[in-house]
């Protein structure tokens, strides 16, 4: 399989379980640095525009044919230093590529997983934005709720940065559809300076959000915020890779929203680690990894190969990319063509 490589860090989340026949799709990646491709022709990407100056989370979502509907994103890093400039907020951006009415002071700084877009299971106009508060002065989970019946299809956001929870959360949240094939999960774990091992599953139905109970699962870890957690395509596995070297994989029921069956693939501080992205093959042999500032100058990358189905999953990798400082990967994201950005 040819892996393509993008040096653009950025989260596409109408996430990998959304079918051909799905109601909305991710056909239209928006990037930060006003950049985005266009998958409405599957076969023949092409390069697109927006108006994101981002370099972390971007999220997007377009409906049945692939028309882009909104997408979002979270600051750009350098722009904290311009006094006019507002660098603990992120903003929702409408199809016409125009700031929504409300989407401005959504949380979300400047990491990589912060935001997921999640339809509103009672109403077709109507969508869930999820956000991390990871390192502003906001910290917790948060969402928003916008509704496409405004403005002529632009959209409006109706309510705006409801916390579900005030502790610190890894720059890491996902999101995988119900077992009932309506309803979804949103998945977040918490970043403390004190080991642990939680993971919380919230439950988004026509009546609101629910809280899941709160799992202890997998390996202990301690000032490792950067842990990312990824769906296989059939959403019955959860993946979760660290910056420190963790890689964990649970079971997940995607009727009761409960995790087991822990399968703890490498340790923190195992001989690979600094992952910054993760990716999971279509038929769940490979994981991919992109592996930043290595060497003793910090000023070397690399994109990893690790056999699942190895019985050394730690000595199966195998380096497929090299990369000089400025060139670094970022995160790894399955394209809807089943090739990897």
């Amino acid at each position: 399989m040819k892996i393509r490589i993008a040096y653009l860090v950025s989260l596409f989340a109408i996430l990998n379980c959304l079918s051909s026949n799905a109601q909305f799709t991710d056909r239209y990646w928006a990037f930060g640095d006003s950049a985005a491709i266009d998958f409405k022709n599957s076969s023949n990407p092409q390069p697109a525009y927006s108006v994101l100056q981002s370099r972390g989370t971007c999220a997007s979502i377009c409906d049945s044919s692939g028309d882009l509907l909104f997408y979002c994103g979270t600051p750009y890093v350098y722009q904290w230093r311009l006094p006019t400039f507002n660098y603990t907020y992120g903003y929702i951006v409408n199809k016409a590529h125009q700031l929504m009415e409300r989407g401005d002071s959504i949380v979300g700084t400047t990491w990589y997983q912060e935001m997921v877009i999640v339809p509103d299971p009672s109403n077709i106009n109507r969508f869930y934005i999820f956000c991390a508060g990871v390192t502003n002065v906001k910290h917790g989970l948060f969402y928003s709720i916008l509704d496409l019946s405004y403005n002529g299809g632009l959209g409006k956001v109706v309510q705006k940065n409801v916390q579900l929870r005030n502790d610190t959360i890894c720059d890491g949240i996902t999101a995988v559809k119900h077992g009932n094939g309506r309803d979804w999960w949103v998945i977040a774990q918490s970043w403390k300076t004190v080991h642990t091992n939680d993971i919380t599953a919230y439950l988004i139905n026509p009546n609101g959000v629910f809280v899941n109970t709160t799992q202890f699962i997998g390996t202990l870890t301690s000032f490792d915020t950067a842990k990312k957690l990824k769906f296989n395509i059939d959403g019955n596995h959860i993946y979760n890779v660290s910056a420190n070297g963790l890689i964990n994989r649970f079971d997940f029921d995607r009727c009761t929203g409960v995790f087991s069956n822990p399968i703890i693939y490498a340790g923190i501080n195992s001989p690979h680690d600094d992952y910054i992205g993760f990716e999971v093959s279509p038929d769940e042999s490979k994981l991919y990894a992109s592996q930043i500032y290595q060497t003793f100058n910090g000023d070397t990358s690399y994109i990893i190969q690790f056999d699942l189905n190895s019985s050394n999953f730690l000595a199966s990798a195998d380096t497929l990319g090299t990369y000089q400082s400025p060139d670094t990967p970022g995160l790894l994201e399955l394209g809807p063509d089943g090739k990897y950005i």
